[in-house]
């Protein structure tokens, strides 16, 4: 199984919607395809707005899309869904690397499953614990790179070794002799 990635374009808009459609309005459902769902609806209208303003990328086995990503023009990951049989093989990994968004804006109560550690494996953080959107159902995750990562454990280390000599003293010998 090879799979392609490409940027999409406005001649791709009827695949794509035939894809988003299927996936998620409940058409693998009806198919009884194990794992999917009926979650969300993104319109034609929107999807061609995508096309035109924004970064959309396209996962292509065998010439027929298996995953779809919207990056925004202000780095802001919107859209990524892979196909169902698809998942666990990679695709949305390395559909992320290639758009490399600052932020990622998830939907947290999809029937899919709450997708923050795969986010979170893709080495985003979530940026607060409170929730966005009318429905409060929207989390932000922000990429970390792993330097930063490391020295904020180092800080932290560092004021815990400060806290507990402030409150034990630095001449204490808590060891088990």
């Amino acid at each position: 199984m090879e799979i392609s990635y490409r940027a999409a374009t406005t001649e791709d808009l009827e695949e794509i919607v035939r894809f988003v459609d299927y996936w998620l309005t409940g058409g693998a459902e009806r198919d009884h395809v194990p794992g999917a769902t009926h979650d969300f609806f993104v319109p034609v209208g929107r999807q061609r707005n995508y096309l035109a303003k924004y970064d959309v990328l396209l996962a292509i086995c065998e010439r027929v899309i298996v995953g779809w990503a919207v990056k925004t023009n202000r780095n802001i990951l919107i859209h990524l869904l892979v196909a169902v049989p698809f998942r666990g093989k990679g695709i949305g990994g390395e559909m992320i690397a290639r758009l490399n968004p600052e932020i990622v804006r998830s939907k947290m109560d999809q029937k899919s499953g709450d997708p923050a550690d795969f986010y979170m494996k893709q080495g985003y953080y979530k940026l607060s614990c409170e929730r966005l959107g009318k429905k409060e159902n929207i989390e932000l995750f922000v990429k970390v790179d792993q330097a930063t990562v490391d020295s904020y454990t180092d800080q932290r280390k560092s004021s815990l070794e400060q806290m507990r000599e402030l409150l034990l003293g630095s001449d204490i010998d808590d060891s088990d002799e």
